[in-house]
């Protein structure tokens, strides 16, 4: 469905009317006079060309005028529109020790600015910059977490280039990097970002291919990505996506399918899958593959997301999955809980060994969300028992002041 904004809507009708009394002088300008007519406006001959001359500089001014609105609505068409597009999301965090943190302590969370463009029904560009601080020195780093150019040539072809997030799973596609979307207060640990530690390539640089389309049972959907592979930073051991060029000649192919049952508003399916040859400096080039399937109901009251993965290369393989439930009991008030885990690492795993997460992990999360503006602001609360094979468990008490404008 078109959308057409209220400035050009006022554009349109003030050339329509423009239009209108263009019409009416030029008709009234050339319509012919009754016999009687022209014997009753004998005596003023002379006087006739005068009135012409009058009438025809009036159409000139009306085209005149016309023709402005044109190009003043088709300069407003072309000038980009970055700032009307613009938005922000952000967060202030409070926690007990846990794993990474030595102390209570607040934190600042990073600052996401991202702005979508569209021009006309087809072409469209997203950029999602993020402002992050390092730790100890507090000092600010950007990143561009996701940047890339679209065009839609039907329902079932849309092409991206860019930067964007890779096809797996629902979270990953579904849930960027703004927290306010979020209904706990962060993502599973092992779906975190590469730059903080994640296990899972979850950015690609490359091409895009999505498309859907309706059937009578159900709304099927796909996403095709074609990229470069990751790496495995041995000083900082994170993956780490090849932004401006390959570390090898192969190239990540992700692709994922869901359905939407129309008997069952608000369920997704979804069977995923990726490819990629992981460099590392000390085990050569690691052929992983890594697949898996969501499930997720977000109807009305309620919320529930599941997914599972299965992480695998010659001769290793580990899995992780989570399950959350969230239920509103009122309008502004979310209890939820999420269970989240990765195991069956194995030690002498070439990709994990590399890896800040090299072990297994179960994470138990109980809390409660209250919406202070379900589009802008948010407060969470939550209870977080992390226990880490072969180290301390933590129990951890966590609250966040999420927003967005």
């Amino acid at each position: 469905m078109c959308i057409i904004r209220p400035a050009k809507v006022r554009y349109l009708i003030k050339i329509q009317a423009l239009f209108v009394s263009l019409v009416i002088l030029t008709f009234f300008q050339t319509t012919p006079l009754r016999a009687e007519e022209q014997d009753q406006t004998q005596p003023t001959t002379q006087s006739q060309p005068s009135l012409n001359d009058r009438q025809q500089e009036e159409i000139d001014q009306l085209r005149q005028r016309i023709q402005v609105l044109e190009d003043k609505e088709s300069e407003r068409e072309t000038h980009p529109k970055f700032g009307m597009n613009l938005g922000v999301f952000g967060d202030v965090d409070f926690f007990t020790k846990n794993r990474e943190a030595d102390h209570t302590s607040f934190s600042l969370g990073p600052l996401d600015l991202y702005s979508t463009i569209h021009y006309g029904p087809r072409l469209s560009f997203l950029s999602e910059i993020t402002l992050d601080f390092d730790q100890p020195t507090g000092e600010g780093d950007v990143e561009i977490e996701r940047l890339w150019v679209g065009y839609t040539f039907s329902d079932l072809l849309t092409v991206r280039a860019g930067r964007q997030h890779t096809a797996l799973g629902y979270w990953n596609n579904t849930y960027h990097h703004g927290k306010l979307l979020f209904l706990t207060v962060d993502r599973p640990f092992f779906l975190a970002f590469e730059d903080d530690g994640g296990v899972l390539p979850v950015h690609t640089v490359g091409l895009e291919f999505s498309g859907s389309q309706n059937l009578p049972e159900f709304r099927w959907m796909y996403m095709l990505d074609v990229g470069n592979g990751h790496q495995i930073d041995s000083t900082t051991h994170k993956l780490v996506p090849n932004v401006t060029s390959d570390n090898n000649g192969s190239k990540q192919v992700a692709l994922r399918l869901s359905i939407e049952p129309n008997r069952l508003r608000g369920l997704t399916l979804g069977l995923f899958g990726t490819y990629d040859k992981v460099g590392t400096d000390f085990n050569g080039n690691i052929n992983e593959r890594i697949f898996g399937g969501d499930l997720s109901f977000i109807r009305a009251k309620v919320e529930f997301i599941t997914e599972y993965y299965r992480m695998q290369n010659p001769g290793h393989q580990a899995d992780a999955d989570y399950i959350q439930l969230g239920y509103k009991i009122v309008r502004d008030i979310t209890p939820y809980a999420r269970y989240e885990t990765l195991k069956g690492v194995d030690p002498t795993d070439p990709y994990f060994i590399n890896l800040q997460n090299s072990t297994s992990r179960h994470q138990s999360i109980a809390g409660v969300r209250y919406d202070i503006d379900e589009l802008r602001s948010a407060l969470k609360f939550q209870y977080r028992i992390d226990r880490k094979m072969g180290s301390e468990t933590f129990h951890v008490l966590e609250a966040q002041w999420s927003f967005s404008f």
